[in-house]
């Protein structure tokens, strides 16, 4: 019976101490892999492991780090590319405009309806060209922003709410915002600026006649949470994931017909995402849609 016992307790502390050691053994196998779930392509400098002392998870360290830094030369390549390309297009593009303006300047009474329209067309697609190109050298140059302004999130909104008055009165939709208290956030002041723009400009846009769009920043938890709902027609189930795709549009008929070149919620998520933040679409039906961008914020 005393053996029986006294085995049982061995076999007992013999598993919680296989238990400890393994765990220990085990922790930096874990801390490497909740390092790479955080893992994103704009973090991929602050993504590195530093080296551990078991001798096979070190290598494994070091071909990690050596992954990351092939990565991240592959990303500013990439990047690179885009604005030497958006540079190199700006030139034929700035002299197809003054062409097209000095053309428009001169009249030509002789022109038939043909030519007109030719015109037209030729114009409609370069000034399109024209935004395409401002939006590449955008995104390209997100990086070399600085992001240590202090911003005042229902200051901001108020002031886009403002720029775009005059855009919203043409169609007859009333813009309107409501602020729950004062919420502060560090980023660029430029950069939020454009993502709520950008939001309620397409709210705009793409709404009914005579509707409305309403603004909201809001405090959740820890973070600020701005919302843009607006009156539309909503966006199809299968479309509210590919909304944020560079120049996919769910409708592109409209969107040439207004102007849009399929990259404004691109540039806007990706500017979510150098503060920190996510951006998503918390809502959509036939009685509108809201779009709901978080980010981390402090309360003063």
């Amino acid at each position: 019976k005393n053996s029986l016992i006294i085995s049982a307790v061995l076999a007992l502390l013999g598993g919680v101490a296989t238990y400890f050691i393994s765990g220990h053994a085990l922790r930096p196998l874990r801390e490497f892999s909740d390092k790479i779930e955080k893992v994103q392509a704009q973090n991929l400098a602050d993504s590195r492991i530093e080296e551990n002392q078991v001798k096979e998870l070190n290598q494994l360290s070091v071909s990690y780090n050596r992954m990351l830094e092939r990565l991240s030369d592959a990303f500013e390549i990439q990047r690179q590319f885009t604005a030497n390309a958006a540079h190199e297009l700006r030139t034929p593009l700035a002299l197809m405009q003054v062409q097209l303006d000095l053309y428009h300047s001169n009249r030509h009474p002789d022109n038939d309806a043909d030519t007109v329209q030719m015109i037209k067309m030729v114009t409609e697609q370069n000034d399109r060209l024209n935004k395409m190109v401002k939006t590449l050298l955008d995104m390209s140059e997100l990086q070399t922003v600085a992001r240590t302004d202090e911003i005042e999130l229902g200051a901001l909104v108020e002031e886009v709410l403002a720029d775009l008055e005059p855009l919203a009165r043409e169609r007859g939709i009333a813009l309107n915002a409501g602020c729950c208290g004062e919420l502060y956030m560090t980023g660029s002041d430029i950069l939020i600026y454009r993502v709520v723009f950008n939001l309620v400009e397409n709210a705009i846009r793409y709404n009914r006649d005579g509707g409305s769009v309403y603004v909201s920043v809001n405090k959740r938890d820890t973070n600020a949470v701005i919302a843009v709902r607006d009156t539309g027609r909503g966006i199809a189930p299968e479309y509210i994931e590919r909304v944020f795709e560079p120049f996919f549009r769910v409708d592109k008929s409209r969107s040439r017909e207004l102007g849009g070149v399929g990259l404004g919620l691109a540039l806007v998520r990706e500017i979510v995402r150098l503060h920190a933040g996510s951006i998503a679409v918390s809502e959509s039906n036939e009685e509108g849609t809201t779009f709901e961008v978080v980010f981390p914020c402090e309360t003063i």
